[in-house]
């Protein structure tokens, strides 16, 4: 029931796909108000915690049969905010999208300030209308919740499936304060971890360093910026708040972290449609229920972005403990990464590389097996019993 006349109208028929990004928002409160914003390119969903943490989720045009945003004098940068409980638009559309039989066309509806924020779902056999109350609200407030570009010590970006395997298996040990470690080696060694501090004391995960899973890490000086070596940057956050990317983490196909001179980690969320998770099963775009439509070619996925402020500043009883740490580590195995311009005769020492076979856990992965063979080594490799790469 599409309305080309209303303020903003959009039809989609992908509601399994939307049920799925919107519970990314679910950790942050699911009784709580979220602020969408709506423009010509899509919809935004926007949600803070306490001045120390934020996110916002965007939904592209794309993602809809049809589109139509007509904003007053056909101003090409208006946009409209409205605020609603997203548990009521989540519950309405996860019922929606359980029903396997039939194509279930949804429409967003909105007609501006003092008008209801409108669902209308449609199938072969039913026509359903809600209607959520809306009101005012105050300008979106993200003073100290903003990356400082120019003031950047820590980049990377990783495989969205192996931090989310880290940040649950934290979540599984207790985990209550959490230390992300960095350090980019001058001989192309990079190293990324999550320290732990729980019950149990401290333990560390290593996130496997190959190029495939760690596409890039660079380290860079707290006073000049520029780019630096062999010096580890640190931070330190509450497990609790950082637990709430994990839904987000979930569905990713490449997650960016950067980590600015101020304490503020900003993450941004890159789910292709390719590698979208319904559920607990991973589909692609090519395995929608039949007679449904596929997804646009144009549409870029879910896009996510969230900014975490550092819990406080590191103490040097705990800057020690850490580096104590991963020192000793380091003196006990070696990056699963080596740079492929070794010189010859240099021997390769693999730590534990992820595969989607080995069940995920980044704490019990695969073997430790070393590269250091040769055709006429023939015997069994039997691991050392002190062996454990990614956890003590």
């Amino acid at each position: 029931m599409f309305d080309q006349n209303a303020l903003f109208s959009a039809s989609t028929v992908n509601l399994e796909h939307i049920t799925t990004a919107l519970n990314c928002l679910t950790p942050f409160g699911t009784k709580d108000d979220v602020l969408i914003i709506i423009d010509r390119d899509g919809l935004s969903f926007a949600r803070q915690n306490n001045k120390v943490i934020s996110i916002q989720l965007y939904l592209s045009a794309e993602l809809f049969v049809s589109y139509s945003y007509n904003p007053p004098n056909n101003d090409p940068d208006a946009h409209h905010k409205v605020c609603v409980k997203i548990h009521h638009i989540l519950d309405s559309v996860s019922v929606a999208s359980r029903d396997k039989d039939d194509i279930v066309e949804c429409t967003f509806s909105y007609n501006g300030e003092g008008f209801p924020f409108i669902l209308i779902f449609e199938d072969s056999v039913i026509t359903e209308k809600v209607e959520y109350s809306t009101y005012l609200v105050k300008e979106w407030d993200s003073t100290g919740l903003e990356l400082q570009a120019d003031a950047v010590t820590m980049e990377c970006i990783l495989r969205g499936e192996v931090f989310y395997n880290a940040l649950q298996d934290m979540k599984e040990i207790g985990c209550k304060e959490c230390y992300l470690y960095a350090i980019a080696g001058t001989d192309g060694r990079n190293l990324l971890a999550l320290v732990s501090r729980s019950q149990l004391g401290l333990s560390k995960i290593l996130l496997p360093s190959e190029k495939s899973i760690l596409e890039k890490l660079e380290v860079f000086d707290s006073t000049s910026f520029e780019r630096t070596f062999d010096q580890p940057v640190i931070g330190i956050f509450d497990f609790s708040t950082l637990d709430k990317i994990r839904s987000s983490v979930r569905i990713a196909s490449k997650v960016l972290l950067r980590k600015d001179v101020h304490g503020l980690m900003s993450v941004n969320i890159l789910s292709q449609t390719d590698d979208f998770i319904y559920g607990n099963v991973k589909k692609s775009r090519h395995a929608n229920k039949s007679g449904a439509a596929q997804l646009s070619k144009d549409y870029p996925g879910v896009v996510i972005d969230v900014a975490i402020l550092e819990k406080a500043r590191l103490d040097d009883s705990d800057l020690t403990d850490v580096r104590l740490l991963m020192d000793a580590g380091e003196r006990r195995q070696k990056p699963s990464y080596e740079p492929s311009n070794l010189r010859a005769g240099v021997s390769v020492e693999r730590v534990v590389t992820h595969t989607p076979q080995q069940g995920g856990s980044l704490l019990f992965g695969g073997k430790n097996l070393s590269a250091d063979t040769t055709d006429a080594e023939t015997e069994e490799y039997v691991p050392a019993t002190n062996d454990i790469p990614l956890f003590f």
